[in-house]
C-alpha cells in the first residue's frame, strides 16, 4: 500500500499520524483531508513546547513527507489537547451575553 492510500484511510477515520520529513523534523495531528498532492492536517501545538501549544491546521506537500507513524503514545495526549481546546471554546460562546431579539 502506498503513503497516499493510506493517508487516506487515516482522513477517513480521522485518525492521528506523525508525519516525519527528510532533515528530520516532523508534526502530528489530525490527518483532515487528503488533496492531490497535500495532506492537511489540524495540529494542536508542539509536545516539546508545552507553554506554546495552539490549535492550527497546516498544507504539506505530498512529496515532502518521506514517512508517516500512525500508532504513538503522544497521540492520546493530543486528542486530550484537542478535547481541551473545543471546550474552552464552548465555554467562551456560553459565557457571552445572548443578543436582544
Amino acid at each position: 500500500m502506498n503513503l497516499k492510500m493510506r493517508l487516506e484511510r487515516l482522513g477517513d477515520a480521522r485518525a492521528w499520524a506523525r508525519l516525519h520529513f527528510a532533515d528530520g523534523t516532523m508534526l502530528a495531528g489530525r490527518v483532515l483531508r487528503i488533496g492531490h498532492d497535500y495532506i492537511e492536517l489540524e495540529s494542536y501545538g508542539d509536545a516539546d513546547q508545552p507553554s506554546k501549544r495552539d490549535y492550527s491546521k497546516h498544507l504539506v506537500p505530498l512529496n515532502l513527507v518521506k514517512y508517516i507513524t500512525i500508532d504513538s503514545t503522544s497521540f492520546a495526549e493530543a486528542e486530550r489537547q484537542r478535547l481541551n481546546y473545543l471546550s474552552q471554546i464552548d465555554s467562551s460562546q456560553e459565557s457571552l451575553p445572548e443578543l436582544e431579539k
